[in-house]
């Protein structure tokens, strides 16, 4: 059917006519074909425009210059189908049509100039596109969102971090899958922080997603050398994963599930060096793994990472059947500090003396306070270690309300037990231990007389100078050490002449090496403490 006929057709008040008469121009191809059918663009009927706008798109290159002279004059607001044919086009003299649309009053037809222009890919576009960015119509904004990923410049990356903040997820999913096709580092502590942070689950696996595919691009060669076999080259991607930031955490995720222990190992250490809160649950995975270095990795990193989940996942692992790796969850725990607390007074309730041991031990490195009614409790545990160690952290909090439990250890069966509540009672200076601990000075072993006699001088009540006094002719060496130790803790100047006489150099002296040495620097302290004038004469 000729040309002109079919454009006769294009005019008839019969919808189906005219449809039928843009099929079979379609079909005929051609620019004649493509001039007739532009004509149809501004049809009455929406569907008759969008039949003419595919035939128009299938006809392609024939269909350019007609589109771009019909549509350069159009008066008033761009059809959708007009915008939308510009972009399917890739017409790159189109761009100039649409950026006088892009205030149109229709949101339908702003939302389609930015993915025309997306489509288009033309540079010239970006500034129109970043103010429809900020268009107050959600669809718009999320068109422009899309149309900048396809631009993938980097001067939108701003704009588009500004957008993650916005109350829509659909609108906080579109900037999030710019950011990934854009693949900046700049946003990779944005998106890092979005994966654990966004309340939507799109959103957070929108943002998983873009950072694989930011790590496609920056850290997957670093990846996959930390899979070396050669030390050396894993070391040099470690430092390389290192300097990424960020931008690693992902990549290095997907590794802790990787076949070879050392590779797991590896990227748990990374993670760990990293500090970020990202890799908290692949790390507690970790701690399950079947491979001792790998847990011992994993609990090393948690340690690292400054969370409250950290200190959650770290108080497991005090029940690994691995010592190195228990002891590596303490050293963690005592490094996050007061974050660790709560867990650690949890697990003084488990059912293993070795955890109740090492969370005792981890609580009085960190002296909180607040645990000494639990570690007063623990003082009447089964476990002779149990209750020594909680001695021990009992001493290092410094609390005095311990003090009555202490002096009631005093008397326990073990003799380490004994020794340390001494010794704790020491290290709280509170005269209501003098006459217990006197009583242990008749104590038959020597370990708790020792650490009595050091005790008593380190709380310093006058009344127990003539027992430390008395201690230095004791028949054991140690309790001898002891008493001396007291002396000088004390402040005790009145014992000058006696520490002398135990200070006097061989041939004059007959004492051991360690009583001549001790008694020594026990003078030399305490004549600190002596007016000069008073000063015995070194020699």
């Amino acid at each position: 059917m000729p040309v002109r006929e079919l454009v006769s057709r294009l005019q008839s008040e019969n919808k189906a006519e005219r449809l039928a008469a843009v099929a079979k121009l379609r079909r005929l191809g051609g620019p004649e074909a493509a001039g007739a059918l532009v004509l149809v663009l501004a049809d009455k009927d929406p569907e008759v425009r969008a039949a003419a706008a595919e035939a128009l798109w299938i006809l392609g290159p024939d269909a350019a210059e007609p589109v771009v002279h019909f549509l350069a004059t159009w008066p008033g607001d761009l059809d959708p189908v007009h915008a939308g044919l510009l972009g399917k086009l890739h017409l790159t003299d189109g761009v100039d049509i649409l950026l006088r649309h892009q205030s149109s009053r229709s949101a339908d037809t702003r939302a389609a100039v930015a993915q025309a222009l997306g489509r288009i890919g033309s540079k010239k576009a970006l500034p129109g596109l970043l103010d429809l960015l900020r268009d107050f119509a959600q669809v718009v904004r999320i068109a422009a969102a899309r149309a900048l990923a396809e631009l993938g410049d980097e001067t939108a990356v701003n704009p588009l971090l500004d957008e993650l903040h916005d109350d829509d997820p659909a609108m906080r999913v579109a900037a999030v899958e710019a950011l990934g096709a854009i693949a900046s580092r700049k946003s990779t502590d944005a998106l890092t922080s979005l994966t654990g942070t966004d309340p939507s689950p799109l959103v957070r696996r929108a943002a998983e997603q873009s950072l694989r595919h930011i790590g496609r691009h920056t850290v997957e060669p670093e990846v996959r050398r930390l899979a070396s076999a050669e030390l050396p080259v894993r070391i040099q991607a470690m430092t390389a994963l290192l300097a990424e930031g960020r931008a690693a955490v992902l990549p290095l995720r997907d590794l802790l599930a990787h076949s070879e222990p050392t590779v797991r190992a590896s990227a748990a250490e990374v993670l760990g060096a990293l500090g970020d809160p990202a890799g908290l649950e692949a790390l507690g995975l970790s701690l399950g793994d079947p491979d001792a270095q790998v847990r011992l990795a994993a609990a090393t990193a948690l340690g690292r990472i400054r969370q409250p989940h950290s200190a959650e996942l770290l108080g497991q692992v005090l029940e690994d059947p691995d010592e190195k790796v228990a002891a590596a969850a303490t050293s963690g725990l005592e490094t996050l500090g007061e974050l660790a607390i709560e867990p650690l007074v949890r697990l003084l309730a488990s059912e293993r003396p070795e955890t109740r041991v090492r969370a005792t031990d981890v609580l009085g490195r960190l002296r909180h306070k607040g645990a000494c009614a639990r570690l007063t409790s623990a003082l009447d545990d089964q476990t002779a270690w149990v209750r020594i160690v909680s001695c021990q952290a009992l001493g290092e909090i410094c609390e005095t309300s311990a003090v009555p439990a202490l002096v009631k250890v005093l008397s326990d069966r073990d003799v380490v037990v004994r020794a340390m509540a001494a010794e704790a009672l020491g290290k709280l200076k509170d005269y209501q231990a003098t006459m217990p601990l006197l009583q242990r000075l008749s104590d038959p072993s020597e370990l708790v007389r020792a650490h009595a006699l050091r005790a008593l001088g380190r709380i310093g009540n006058p009344v127990c100078l003539p027992y430390l006094e008395g201690a230095l002719d004791d028949h054991e060496q140690d309790a001898r050490l002891a008493a001396i130790e007291g002396l000088v803790a004390m402040g005790a100047v009145k014992a000058l002449p006696r520490l002398r006489e135990l200070a006097r150099r061989w041939p004059f002296n007959r004492e051991p090496a360690e009583i001549r040495h001790a008694a020594r620097w026990a003078v030399d302290s305490l004549e600190l403490l002596e007016p000069a004038e008073d000063n015995w004469p070194k020699t």
